[in-house]
């Protein structure tokens, strides 16, 4: 009975230190972006979203997160700028086709499901550093992972030295996570 008793608290205690993986569902999850184009607020957005997230809200120093898109499937509602927009000056969609975020650290901030992810983002080759907040909320099996940010599309190559077009964008993140 003792060793029973044992062996119970030791899996309980595992499985509340050791972090869980889950999987970015792309179906219920969204990849959206906001840029300035002649002034006016453009909105797009990405799917294939796929990747691995390890993840444990008491334990956030062993979260890790891993996940890309396929650039290809970039939607702005407006088939012709989305055909320019996959070619060689913006997302050179054929020899980049996918778009990624790898995190490298993981903290818990001001608490309450508040998490501060620094990481990698990576767009036409080119890898740059990222730091933003975000939240993680349980659903179900998994979580939903909401964050924004911001990146200058210069860093990464895209859009040239275009005048009209913004060089910050805004970046949101929905990404709801389960089991596999």
């Amino acid at each position: 009975m003792k060793k029973n008793i044992l062996s119970l608290v030791f899996f309980l205690f595992v499985s509340t230190v050791i972090a869980q993986n889950y999987f970015p569902v792309d179906e219920t999850s969204t990849v959206k972006f906001t840029i300035k184009n002649f002034g006016l607020t453009v909105n797009g957005s990405f799917k294939g979203l796929k990747g691995k997230v390890t993840f444990n809200p008491a334990n956030p120093s062993t979260a890790f997160i891993s996940a890309n898109v396929e650039a290809v499937t970039i939607n702005t509602s407006n088939g012709t700028r989305d055909a320019h927009l996959k070619k060689e000056e913006y997302f050179d969609v054929i020899k980049y086709p996918r778009i990624s975020l790898i995190s490298t650290k993981i903290v818990s901030s001001a608490g309450g499901g508040m998490y501060l992810m620094e990481g990698n983002i990576t767009i036409k080759g080119v890898t740059k550093k990222i730091a933003f907040p975000f939240t993680a909320v349980s659903k179900g099996d998994g979580y939903l992972l909401e964050g924004t940010f911001k990146i200058d599309r210069r860093d990464f190559g895209v859009g040239g030295n275009s005048i009209v077009l913004s060089d910050k964008l805004t970046v949101t993140l929905a990404v709801f996570t389960k089991r596999n």
